[in-house]
């Protein structure tokens, strides 16, 4: 049986944070075992520990001050979250959650940047912090909130079956937005099919509960679901619980999105009214992000002016679409946080985009993890990406990213296009920075597992 909630600021599982009073639960990662840091987080003056049943040996028991409360249980984490779900009960204000297999990072920093326009407080707004957007970073998230919160922006990440309805049910949303679906950790959840239903549960959470729903019709899935959910969706719509979006016109959404001619800018046009605002990141599938992130604030009525003055504030998370100048003048988009089929497409296209026209666009792709049995078919079909993008030179590293150079050796293609591949960051950093000239312009793509940075940090 989980413990009584304690207030927010007082419960952590990293002991460098413990704090005199604070409870340390030890949880087991991937790099640490939080078992191992127990007496550290004791001479911090931690008044609670809890601890895993077995884990806790009679020498470690014996330097445990009997002042300190011992809680066992069979799972940290389990507890760890029951504890987040009875403290976010306490509050009562709008929390928004942000699903779907790409572009919910962004989504979500876009949403808090917006909402800022709005709710000035320096702590109005509770956000997901980076991408911890799972078992633990979600409880880790909700365990900030306070007082002063008006208003929470949750990223929900899924990686396994039925872990999409474990979430909602700790986070308990009020708002629900799906970006899109995708080929997302496929060792996991096995197919596309299978990906997609499970990121449709939030939708299917929110349409029973009657929550407030951001629609992107342009997403084949979730435009299914409409039509599979047409006659509750036209009872959603009439109470005003139902905004539709889209870039396409044809799809006649509420919220209707064009990006202009240079690409810098997007005019969202509903009811008659239109706005133009900047993009912050460059690229179409931000300007779909942002056209996500405004119709879901328009929830909350945001003026234009609060609109253009939130998203003056708004900052890029770490490793996602990151523009870099080098000191010899090249451009380089560092997007290296996460990867997969549908975000590689995406890169793609803004690095044609951004191509200087006097110097050649180049691509540094590494591995796209967590793609289950299809990951070589997707491998490969990114030389036809390349093609069609007239990339003109590609560097390659990871052992899945000899399926691509595979495909590229028999692939017909122009003859201007040269693909290397590497055996290590240093080998390729070292080819890159002997080839590249002011004016080329570079991607750097990978998943976070490959360490894709290392190679924008080699060649700085």
């Amino acid at each position: 049986m989980s413990a009584n909630p304690i207030p927010t600021g007082t419960i952590t599982t990293d002991s460098r944070a413990v704090t005199p009073g604070c409870a340390f639960v030890a949880i087991k990662g991937d790099q640490f075992d939080g078992h191992d840091f127990i007496l550290q987080a004791i001479e911090k003056g931690a008044a609670e520990i809890i601890a895993e049943e077995g884990r806790l040996t009679s020498d470690l028991k014996k330097n445990i001050p009997r002042t300190v409360a011992i809680c066992e249980v069979k799972s940290t984490l389990t507890e760890f979250r029951s504890r987040a779900h009875q403290f976010r009960s306490k509050f009562h204000c709008p929390v928004i959650a942000v699903v779907g297999s790409v572009g919910k990072t962004t989504t979500k920093e876009l949403i808090f940047s917006l909402l800022k326009g709005k709710y000035l407080g320096p702590k109005s707004i509770l956000k997901t912090e980076g991408s911890q957007n799972g078992f633990l970073g979600i409880p880790i998230t909700l365990f900030q909130w306070s007082a002063q919160t008006e208003v929470a922006v949750i990223e929900i990440g899924i990686d396994d079956l039925g872990a999409m309805e474990q979430h909602l049910n700790l986070v308990e949303p009020t708002h629900v937005i799906l970006t899109a679906t995708g080929p997302e950790h496929l060792h996991q959840l096995k197919t596309v099919q299978q990906a997609a239903e499970e990121e449709l549960k939030a939708l299917d959470y929110a349409l029973k509960k009657k929550l407030p729903i951001a629609l992107n019709l342009s997403d084949t899935s979730v435009s299914q679901w409409a039509q599979s959910n047409q006659t509750a969706l036209a009872s959603h719509q009439n109470n005003g619980l139902l905004k539709t979006y889209s870039l396409q016109s044809n799809l006649s959404p509420q919220f209707l999105g064009t990006l202009q001619p240079n690409g810098n800018k997007i005019t969202i046009s509903h009811d008659g009214k239109s706005i133009d605002l900047a993009l912050p990141l460059p690229g179409e599938h931000h300007a779909h992000n942002l056209l996500a992130a405004v119709t879901m604030t328009q929830f909350f009525n945001l003026s234009a002016d609060q609109l253009r003055e939130g998203l003056a504030t708004f900052k890029t998370a770490y490793g996602r679409t990151e523009l870099h100048t080098l000191a010899s003048g090249t451009e380089v988009i560092g997007d290296y946080y996460n990867s997969n089929p549908t975000s590689v497409t995406a890169a793609l296209k803004l690095l044609r985009q951004k191509k200087n026209p006097k110097g050649k666009a180049y691509a540094v792709l590494g591995d796209m993890l967590e793609l289950g049995d299809e990951e070589e078919r997707f491998h490969r079909e990114i030389a036809v990406e390349l093609l069609d993008q007239k990339v003109d030179g590609v560097w390659l590293i990871g052992k899945r990213m000899r399926w691509l150079q595979n495909e590229l050796e028999k692939s017909p293609k122009p003859d201007a296009l040269r693909f290397h591949y590497f055996e290590s960051h240093e080998e390729l950093s070292q080819s890159l920075k002997s080839q590249i000239t002011a004016e080329d312009t570079l991607l750097i793509k990978g998943s976070r597992g490959m360490k894709m940075e290392t190679i924008l940090k080699a060649i700085s």
